[in-house]
């Protein structure tokens, strides 16, 4: 493939989609345009990720419409974040659209409830006849997303299955007492959509003889909402589970690694990207059925467990079946890590975007197939 220019237009300098930003720019010219500066969570101890070889504009800082207007030739590539998630970002693409530019958008699926969710319905259709033509792909993050705008009349050639990708980071061989409780890990924010009370519930309601622990960083580091006091005295007076504070990205991955389960019981979840740094690590998960993430996990048991619909009651039995499995073995570990570097790393994110853009630009109606859904099959090895 000739060498291209792609120019990113997002909110933030994502540490979601970092490690694929850089990979692509080992092999072509990345740019990234971002609305505002940091990384976006840093009240939840993520910082601003370098870019190496990627060149970093802020759109108030320059004159975007002039660099739309010299990137309009087949050898440059416009992506971006969402059609209507951040004004400014809308603004570009609209502008874009004007100028013949060749397009991209990656995009989250939208929640879709009440009135609001009518009125998302049909712009959706309205988008469908005004950008499907000028749309040459579609990276839709989560089954949820593609079916959104497959709904919409968007065309399933144009459709391609996304994920977020975190940075790789070096793991360590632990060493822990073959003695200790089963240890599960929450780092997700405490909030119902996040599914902190279900998890809550569902371990305080395992009997006493299930020999587990449960971390949730999880608290915000102002003063506590309503929701999480309520979850703060669930909590008070168990010994086996843990309410803590957001610990910086640094920490909570060495917390991930030393842990032998991942929860993430969301009732709504674009896609949860501490599935990825669980897998990265080696850690197995437990998602629920409405994370996006779940894409990764469904019908590859080597990772972990997928459970639905996500109340108290389900995640209670999943919970105890996995338990009862035991701690996970160093060999399972190590599969995982290495699945991961295969599947969801930032190099397979990238070559899986160039065989994207290669089918769009063929103008092909095949449709590619995502690295972790590849190879997929019965990998589980007992704990």
């Amino acid at each position: 493939m000739e060498r291209l220019k792609f120019i990113f237009w997002q909110n933030i300098n994502s540490m979601h989609q970092s490690a694929f930003i850089k990979a692509l720019a080992e092999q072509h010219d990345v740019t990234l345009v971002t609305i505002r500066r940091g990384s976006g969570r840093e009240e939840m101890g993520w910082y601003e990720p370098e870019l190496p070889g990627v060149t970093l504009l802020h759109i108030g800082e320059t004159d975007w419409k002039a660099m739309i207007r010299r990137n309009t030739g087949r050898d440059a590539i416009h992506v971006f974040a969402g059609l209507h998630a951040f004004a400014p970002v809308h603004r570009a693409l609209l502008y874009a659209c004007r100028h013949d530019c060749r397009i991209g958008v990656y995009a989250e699926p939208l929640v879709m409830n009440g009135l609001l969710g009518v009125i998302k319905q049909l712009r959706g259709r309205l988008d469908a006849l005004r950008f499907a033509e000028k749309l040459e792909f579609i990276l839709c993050i989560g089954k949820a997303c593609r079916r959104q705008f497959l709904g919409w009349g968007f065309p399933e050639h144009k459709l391609h299955d996304w994920s977020y990708v975190t940075e790789t980071v070096p793991t360590t061989t632990l060493q822990r007492s073959d003695d200790r409780p089963f240890r599960l890990i929450f780092p997700a924010s405490c909030s119902p959509r996040k599914g902190a009370d279900l998890l809550l519930e569902a371990a305080a309601s395992l009997k006493t003889d299930i020999h587990f622990e449960l971390i949730c960083h999880s608290l915000s580091p102002v003063s506590a909402n309503a929701f999480e006091q309520r979850m703060i005295d669930l909590s008070k007076g168990m010994d086996h589970i843990y309410l803590k504070p957001f610990m910086d990205n640094t920490k909570v991955r060495l917390a991930i690694e030393e842990a032998d389960l991942l929860v993430l019981p969301s009732r709504f979840d674009g896609w949860g990207a501490v599935v990825n740094e669980a897998l990265g690590v080696g850690t197995p998960v437990l998602v629920s059925d409405q994370c996006g993430s779940s894409f990764l996990v469904e019908g590859n048991p080597l990772l972990g467990n997928v459970f639905g619909p996500p109340t108290v009651e389900t995640l209670r039995s999943a919970l105890k079946f996995i338990i009862s499995r035991g701690i996970p073995t160093e060999a399972r570990k190590q599969q995982i890590r290495a699945w991961a570097e295969r599947h969801i790393s930032g190099s397979a994110l990238a070559d899986h975007f160039l065989r994207i853009v290669d089918v769009a630009s063929r103008k092909s109606p095949e449709r590619t197939i995502a690295p972790w859904v590849q190879d997929r099959g019965p990998q589980f090895i007992h704990s």
